[in-house]
């Protein structure tokens, strides 16, 4: 009994020393609330755009017209139009629709790194090299599944709807480690 004490206390003591604290449980669950009515406050904004600023702005200048150039760029033979929210050419038609943006990833991202207990210039930094690497990492997805639907129709429903997405959060989510790794203070004391 007396060992078990002993133990609780050396634990308590080694968790308060290196910045934790015992209640912080108790923070964590208001984390998780915080987390979530983060994504649910950025999802319920982006449904809030009108689907014409979507098709005719937001996608065209900052999605298709990029992926087209990227795409002339690498394999000039393509001769890929942006047009809207589509990229053409003699061989496909890509839509980019409501959804298919990465626009949930990019949500659960920011929403983590906000809620993260983290200084101000970390979590700019944080949110910065975010929002670039999931911006494009969807541009990348985006030129492949044009790839895909021009070469290899019969494979696009599987990389678009499971593959593609499930790779995005996974290096969402590494991501969101590698920064919170460097956002926290070593619980180990110099030797």
């Amino acid at each position: 009994m007396c060992f078990l004490g002993g133990a609780r206390t050396l634990v308590g003591s080694l968790l308060l020393k290196s910045g934790f604290s015992l209640i912080y449980g108790r923070h964590e669950w208001l984390q998780f609330i915080l987390f979530v009515g983060c994504y649910t406050l950025l999802d319920y904004a982006y449904f809030k755009i009108p689907v014409d600023l979507f098709a005719n702005v937001i996608y065209y200048h900052g999605v298709v017209a990029v992926c087209a150039d990227l795409i002339n760029f690498f394999a000039p033979l393509e001769q890929v139009l942006a047009k809207q929210n589509h990229l053409l050419s003699a061989k496909a038609d890509l839509e980019i629709v409501r959804g298919c943006d990465g626009a949930g990833v990019l949500f659960l991202v920011v929403s983590a790194v906000l809620v993260f207990p983290s200084g101000l210039k970390r979590k700019v930094l944080g949110l910065l090299l975010g929002v670039g690497l999931i911006y494009g990492l969807n541009l990348l997805r985006i030129c492949i599944l044009y790839f895909v639907i021009a070469y290899q129709p019969g494979w696009f429903q599987l990389i678009h709807t499971y593959v593609a997405p499930t790779l995005m959060v996974m290096l969402g989510c590494c991501y969101f480690a590698w920064w919170a790794f460097g956002s926290r203070p070593s619980i180990h004391e110099p030797a």
